[in-house]
C-alpha cells in the first residue's frame, strides 16, 4: 500500500501468505511463551482485504479449530476496493478496523498514496454499508504523525467527518506512529496525542490510544523484517 509512515511500505511485494502460513504465525507465538493465544489481529505486513481469501480461511481454523473467539479477532484493513462489503459478506462477530489515517482526501493521498484510488468519500460510504449490513461498529485506525495529521483542526475535521456519515457507533483507534528507520516522519507528544483524543472525545466520538510497545524491539509493522532481511522473501 506504500504507506509513507510504515516499515512495511519500505520492503516491497514478494507475495501473498497461504492460508496455513498465516495460522502457523499463531501456533509459533503460542509455543514460544508456552501460553495459548487469545486474541489475533490481522495487520502489519500487507493487508487483509488484498489476500482475502486466504485471511477468512485462516479466520474460520483460528475461530473454529483453535477456538479463539471472534469477538477477540480484528481484522485492519486500509481501504481496498470492493472489499469492506465483501467481509461484511463472511459474517463473522470479528472486528473491521480500517486505517484512516487522515481526516480528508489530500492529506491521505500523501499519507497513504493508495488512497488516490480509492477516495475517501469512497471509503466511507462502504463503511456506512457494513455497518448497516452487520450492525457491528467500525474501527477506524489514526496513526498520529507529529505535524502531519496531528494538529487540534485535524482532529475537528476527523470527527466532522465521522459524524456526517451517519451512525456507524464509531470508535476511533489512536495510535502515536513507532518511528522507522531513515524515516522523516516523528513521533507525536504524549501532550499532543492526549490533546487530539480529548477533541474527539468532546465531539462524541468514542476514543480509545493504543498503548505503544516494542519500541525497542523494533516490533512495529515491518520494522524487524526491514532490519533483518534487506531483500523480500520470494516464493519457490
Amino acid at each position: 500500500m506504500r504507506c509513507t509512515f510504515c516499515a512495511t511500505g519500505k520492503g516491497g511485494f514478494a507475495r501473498n501468505l497461504l492460508p496455513h502460513e498465516i495460522i502457523d504465525q499463531v501456533l509459533t507465538v503460542g509455543e514460544a511463551f508456552g501460553e495459548r493465544v487469545s486474541n489475533v489481529v490481522f495487520m502489519g505486513m500487507g493487508d487483509p482485504g488484498l489476500n482475502l481469501p486466504s485471511v477468512m480461511r485462516a479466520h474460520q481454523a483460528l475461530n473454529k479449530d483453535l477456538n479463539i473467539g471472534a469477538r477477540h479477532i480484528t481484522i485492519s484493513t486500509v481501504g481496498i476496493p470492493n472489499t469492506i462489503c465483501a467481509f461484511a459478506e463472511y459474517d463473522t462477530q470479528s472486528t473491521l478496523a480500517v486505517s484512516i489515517h487522515a481526516p480528508n482526501q489530500r492529506l491521505r493521498e500523501q499519507i497513504v498514496p493508495s488512497a488516490k484510488s480509492y477516495p475517501l468519500s469512497a471509503l466511507m460510504r462502504d463503511c456506512s454499508a457494513y455497518f448497516e449490513m452487520t450492525g457491528r461498529r467500525m474501527t477506524f485506525e489514526y496513526t498520529l504523525l507529529h505535524g502531519v495529521n496531528d494538529d487540534p483542526a485535524h482532529a475537528e475535521e476527523l470527527a466532522a467527518l465521522l459524524r456526517a456519515n451517519g451512525n456507524m457507533r464509531s470508535h476511533v483507534n489512536v495510535i502515536p506512529w513507532n518511528p522507522v528507520d531513515d524515516s522523516e516522519f516523528k513521533r507525536p507528544s504524549r501532550n499532543g496525542v492526549r490533546k487530539f483524543v480529548q477533541i474527539l472525545e468532546k465531539n462524541g466520538i468514542r476514543t480509545s490510544i493504543r498503548v505503544t510497545r516494542g519500541l525497542e524491539a523494533a516490533a512495529a509493522c515491518g520494522q524487524l523484517r526491514n532490519r533483518h532481511q534487506a531483500e523480500p522473501v520470494t516464493s519457490a
